[in-house]
């Protein structure tokens, strides 16, 4: 129950968020209770989950069995489950038929989503990658955009003579075109807003932390009466004191556009908060002696299996995957 949501798409995928609903699993209502009580911004997503599911009237005769059993199929490879039938047995067949509720859920979630986002926000489209992957977009002004693993970005129809709008909720690395009229760009993060005419940087927004790193051209980063203007090489970050620059070395902040991660020094509690946002798994560090240490190199991020490995080719780490969580260990 550590891993944090991001959208009410990610939030129906969850077998135990579907089973907390629906009332299947009592361990499941608990613990969705406790979260619900506790985190209040989850406590939104989940609103927003129920009103969906509610407007939803399921009834298994208007859903057809080989829909059903297409939709079932889907979840089950979605949750690992797909190919287990022979070694479950009868065990299978039970969970089975617990699983057709939110499978009939499913089909026509699947099918009305487009929609209800439509409803939602007249005229607002969204690009996402999920865990673990990264996509390059051409936007309609010739724009063109990388998103790094579990980010979201949204934006409305552009009119021409008006601002080009985008929300970034993840990491996004943007090579911004200039139009005829020179209409502003901008990117709205948490914390402050970035405006452009035309260039290339990379802007985070993920877990209340934002920041911004230039490669080429000029860009204002705003935040209320606050203005940063920024030339090639600066980075600035949101803290508590506001909007700052700082001096650091922008190769590892770059790195994931070309299929790496560069670590200088990096405490572990970073890279294990690092992995669990890429990769959508909770990362447990055995002990304060791991938590305390920390490791230099470089490493593929675009293969989880491939970045575990060259973590435990280090001498210090021993590295045991499971299906829900990554222990690291001293050796």
């Amino acid at each position: 129950m550590d891993v944090s949501y991001n959208t009410v798409e990610e939030l129906l995928s969850d077998e135990r968020f579907l089973a907390w609903y629906f009332r299947t699993d009592p361990q499941a209502v608990e613990q969705w209770n406790s979260r619900i009580a506790n985190d209040p911004v989850q406590k939104k997503l989940v609103e927003e989950a129920v009103q969906l599911l509610q407007a939803i009237t399921v009834k298994e005769p208007s859903v057809n069995e080989q829909r059903m059993q297409w939709a079932e199929q889907r979840i089950l490879k979605a949750t690992g489950m797909a190919g287990e039938d022979e070694a479950a047995g009868r065990v299978v067949s039970m969970r089975r038929r617990r699983i057709k509720w939110w499978a009939a859920a499913a089909i026509i979630f699947l099918t009305s989503m487009v929609i209800w986002q439509y409803s939602r926000t007249p005229g607002k489209l969204s690009i996402q990658t999920a865990y673990g992957e990264t996509r390059q977009q051409v936007l309609p002004d010739g724009s063109e955009v990388m998103l790094n693993a579990n980010t979201t970005l949204d934006y409305t129809k552009w009119t021409p003579g008006k601002d080009r709008e985008v929300w970034v909720n993840g990491e996004a690395f943007f090579h911004v075109k200039k139009t005829a009229q020179k209409d502003r760009f901008i990117v709205h993060t948490g914390h402050f807003d970035v405006v452009v005419t035309g260039t290339r940087f990379n802007v985070i927004n993920r877990n209340n932390k934002s920041n911004v790193l230039l490669k080429e051209g000029s860009v204002i980063v705003q935040h209320n009466e606050h203005k940063v203007t920024m030339q090639p090489g600066d980075y600035v970050e949101f803290n508590n004191s506001g909007i700052q620059k700082k001096l650091i070395n922008n190769a590892p902040v770059l790195a994931w556009t070309e299929h790496k991660l560069i670590f200088e020094n990096t405490p572990m509690k970073e890279v294990a908060s690092l992995v669990t946002e890429l990769y959508g798994i909770k990362v447990t560090l055995a002990d304060e002696a791991v938590a305390a240490s920390s490791i230099s190199g470089i490493m593929p991020n675009d293969n989880l299996d491939v970045f575990l490995q060259s973590l435990e080719t280090l001498p210090e780490y021993d590295v045991v995957k499971s299906e829900k969580e990554i222990l690291i260990r001293k050796k």
